[in-house]
């Protein structure tokens, strides 16, 4: 019976063998915000100024987060004080033969590893979606002697000599798992097309304990590191290159993840400057903020990152600067800008506006990056709540500086930002939008992976 049982699940496998992925492939993948009506955190009683602030006390978090993860010099999540798993962004997973299991997990470029919440998982949040490993044909536990767990730095044996893992993300927040294979389910939506990738490596919690996550179960490691997403889908798979266009306060319908590099994903003008991976995040020298012909403000702090002085990230929505430069920032503005201020919490600047024809008159500001074509001028850095503007773009935090999902972007343009590991170059450049509007916040960013 036992050999019958065998037969007819390899019969099954073999019938769900997954048709051949072209190479260069692009993956064209839907993520929804933690705030839009799609999201399993979706709350409707926020208002639109509610959920700016709470972003920029995750941001302000975030940003602490990896000033001590920088700090202490470890890919590893190590005992630093805080949980950071918050989440921004969340991409619907589906896993597993032949009947797919899907749950939600957080876009994250700061993590390597890609993990969900299991069954029998001894979860503190119960109303978590979990992944059934025992429903699936094509899960594997990887062993203690896997290459994949000998490149895991937090990986281990276990006494069934599976590759085992802890990660303690501070205040409580820890999770562990074993490290597994399974397959992967990919929906391209432009055109839609559904791929089946075999053998992605993952973590399988079976404990997770104040994770700071609600419905979300799952991270998507998308850090220049093995064994994140980008690194075991490139170059078998798609190019080394990944973008993503990320719409924040409209509601989050719109915002994509594209694996891989086809047909442009925008049009528009590239400003280049040189990438930085040393620290294993991706960074860039951001030398000077500005309004061209009024004022230059210079990037001086020595930074504690190895190379470069700000991060890209994805799960920082606002851009988190040294307290001395912002310092320096509200001090021109408020020079610069003939209006009345008002103290709002978690606000550096805010000032008061009565018309449109007023608010179109505020200042844009220009970042200007390392390399000879690193000027970015952004039009739109003050965020509106009512009759007020506020710096909310921009916020102080510690020594770690911070570039946020929408760091760069206007109210009809977003941006592109192209990152290219094997080149070691970033570029932006502006995207017509179809749909204005004065709440919209989108952030298109693309990297090229090494």
């Amino acid at each position: 019976m036992a050999a019958i049982v065998t037969f007819f699940r390899l019969l099954l496998l073999i019938c769900f063998v997954p048709a051949l992925v072209p190479q260069d492939t692009v993956f064209d993948i839907e993520l929804v915000h933690r705030d839009s009506p799609k999201s399993p955190l979706y709350n409707s009683s926020m208002t639109p100024f509610d959920r700016l602030q709470a972003a920029t006390i995750r941001s302000v978090n975030r940003a602490s987060y990896l000033d001590k993860r920088i700090t202490m010099k470890t890919s590893a999540d190590m005992e630093i004080g805080l949980r950071y798993i918050e989440g921004e962004f969340f991409m619907l997973i589906s896993m597993g033969m032949p009947n797919s299991q899907s749950v939600w997990g957080i876009i994250d470029t700061g993590s390597e590893l890609n993990w969900v919440d299991c069954d029998g998982c001894q979860c503190s949040n119960r109303n978590t979606t979990l992944f059934n490993p025992n429903a699936s044909l094509s899960y594997k536990k990887l062993s203690c002697f896997s290459d994949e767990c000998r490149s895991l730095s937090m990986g281990r044996c276990n006494d069934d000599e599976m590759c085992q893992y802890h990660a303690a993300y501070g205040g409580g927040s820890n999770v562990d798992g074993i490290l597994s294979s399974e397959t992967l389910h990919l929906a391209s939506l432009d055109p839609f097309q559904l791929f089946l990738i075999p053998n992605m490596t993952f973590g399988c919690n079976f404990r997770s304990v104040k994770t700071g996550i609600a419905n979300p179960s799952g991270i998507i490691g998308l850090r220049p590191k093995p064994p994140s997403l980008i690194h075991q889908l490139a170059p078998k798979y798609i190019s080394k290159y990944f973008s993503y266009c990320l719409d924040m306060l409209d509601g989050g319908f719109s915002s994509r993840l594209f694996l891989g590099r086809g047909k442009p994903t925008v049009v528009g003008n590239k400003i280049v400057t040189p990438l930085k991976t040393q620290d294993n995040f991706y960074a860039v020298q951001l030398n000077t903020i500005s309004i061209p012909d009024e004022f230059d403000i210079f990037l001086t702090t020595r930074s504690k990152l190895s190379a470069g002085n700000i991060i890209f990230d994805s799960g920082t929505v606002m851009t988190m600067l040294d307290n001395e430069v912002v310092d320096q920032l509200v001090r021109k503005l408020m020079d610069y800008v003939n209006l009345q201020t008002v103290r709002i919490d978690s606000f550096k600047l805010c000032f008061t506006v009565f018309s449109t024809e007023v608010e179109e008159r505020l200042p844009g500001l220009s970042f200007s990056f390392d390399g000879t074509l690193g000027n970015f001028r952004n039009q739109q850095k003050l965020n509106r709540n009512q009759k007020r503007i506020c710096s909310a773009g921009i916020a102080y935090t510690t020594e770690t500086e911070v570039a946020g999902i929408p760091a760069f972007e206007t109210p009809s343009t977003g941006v592109y930002r192209s990152i290219s590991l094997g080149f070691a170059l970033v570029s932006f450049a502006g995207i017509e939008e179809q749909r204005l509007s004065l709440k919209m916040m989108k952030f298109c960013q693309s990297w090229i992976h090494h």
